[in-house]
């Protein structure tokens, strides 16, 4: 049965069940931050509207010094008082975009993730409730927007392209929001992390392309082969200096 075909009780027990099969915390000793870079946490929040699994974004303010109108997950870096990278990602929401931390049920924390300049992101995955209405931070966020999770495994609404980066060839995707006067381009760390927690929830689970690997196709690859691969080269072999 497809998850946006059960009754509103199912998907979400469906979406719990998913998401604690790829929980870090579930996989032995819990990965810490690699020396030399920095730590970060960022919310995934994903709501049931209707029968459909939405997750919520934010497009940055482009007043920021870094990532000036990128669109992100809530989130940030660790604060010294942070007991977790749950608490992290909960602080950063609450901060951003006004959700209480007590409303978010965090279902899991996936695998590492690596970004602009050398910070190491760990994503959390949090159900929040079908009627939060973001109440945005303008100094950091200027606009918050819900879009289908599922739209990011569709392929007629991607954009794919490849890139090189000393020597690995890496895949890139894309997908735009427009909402009447409201547009936002949705694409590297970002896009990735959509992809794979709509494959995680919708039972896609083959492989997450993000090396140019087309000669076998990615057969018999793990969901997680590509992100993980990618991780591991960067932070053994270069920093990435850029706050672009």
């Amino acid at each position: 049965m497809a998850v946006t075909n059960m009754d509103e009780a199912s998907l979400i027990s469906n979406i719990v069940n998913r998401v604690a099969a790829y929980d870090i915390r579930n996989w032995g000793p819990y990965p810490e931050t690699k020396e030399g870079f920095r730590r970060a946490a960022i919310l995934l929040p994903i709501a049931v509207h209707h029968g459909e699994v939405v997750i919520l974004l934010t497009k940055r303010s482009k007043d920021l010094r870094s990532h000036p109108s990128a669109t992100v997950f809530p989130g940030g870096m660790r604060d010294h008082t942070d007991s977790s990278d749950i608490a992290t990602a909960l602080r950063e929401a609450e901060e951003e975009i006004g959700l209480p931390q007590h409303c978010v049920q965090v279902l899991g924390v996936l695998t590492r993730g690596i970004t602009l300049p050398n910070t190491v992101v760990y994503p959390v995955v949090g159900l929040i409730p079908n009627d939060f209405v973001p109440f945005v931070n303008p100094s950091e966020v200027e606009f918050a927007f819900y879009m289908p999770l599922k739209d990011f495994i569709t392929e007629e609404k991607v954009s794919y392209h490849t890139h090189n980066i000393r020597g690995l060839s890496i895949v890139s995707r894309s997908i735009t929001f427009s909402n009447g006067a409201l547009t936002a381009n949705i694409w590297g760390f970002t896009a990735n992390y959509c992809t794979l927690l709509a494959k995680i929830i919708f039972g896609e689970d083959d492989c997450l392309p993000i090396l140019d690997d087309t000669k076998d196709k990615h057969v018999g690859k793990g969901l997680y082969d590509d992100l993980i691969k990618y991780f591991d080269f960067v932070t053994t072999n270069w920093k990435m200096k850029s706050h672009l």
